[in-house]
């Protein structure tokens, strides 16, 4: 993890770009991770000014995930850009604001911060929360016809109980 250190103290101000490439090796350390595979390039411009930095991220790639529906290994694109500012305050708890996401509060006397983890969330929410093989373009489709066709079976043989065929009859007057 120790790639993904920026030593801040040491930097002038102004942009600083940094280049990473996420690989499978990436996923497997971070724990209990819903993603294992993925190849990803993150470009991060951290802008130093005096009282606090501004960390852009572009992420361009794509990640191993199952569809939804055919259960196919798929590789799903992800691009997306995020912002996130970096603020000095010795006063509050560091971490998350609790009223903005997008601000991290650090001690005054940190000198590195570690990115690995806000890359990791980042890759995550560029993955959309239903995930099927319709929503790709034709270049990553991957789906299961076998499993559509069992699915498509399933649904055309399912017979509705006789006990609400009679209810659909009953009009509220």
């Amino acid at each position: 993890m120790k790639l993904y250190d920026i030593h801040f103290v040491g930097l002038k101000a102004g942009e600083h770009v940094f280049n990473y490439e996420i690989g499978d090796a990436f996923f497997k350390i971070i724990e209990e991770s819903p993603l294992q595979k993925g190849n990803c390039d993150v470009k991060l411009i951290f802008e130093k000014e005096a009282t606090h930095f501004v960390l852009s991220f572009n992420i361009e790639g794509n990640v191993d995930v199952e569809c939804d529906r055919c259960t196919a290994d798929i590789k799903y694109p992800v691009y997306n850009n995020f912002k996130l500012y970096i603020k000095f305050d010795d006063q509050r708890n560091t971490g998350t604001s609790e009223d903005d996401d997008e601000i991290i509060y650090i001690p005054r006397s940190d000198s590195t911060i570690n990115v690995a983890q806000f890359i990791y969330e980042y890759i995550c929410l560029s993955i959309p929360m239903v995930r099927n093989c319709d929503f790709l373009e034709e270049q990553y489709k991957n789906c299961n016809q076998e499993i559509l066709k069992k699915l498509n079976q399933a649904s055309e043989s399912e017979t509705t109980d006789a006990r609400w065929e009679k209810l659909k009859n009953i009009k509220l007057k």
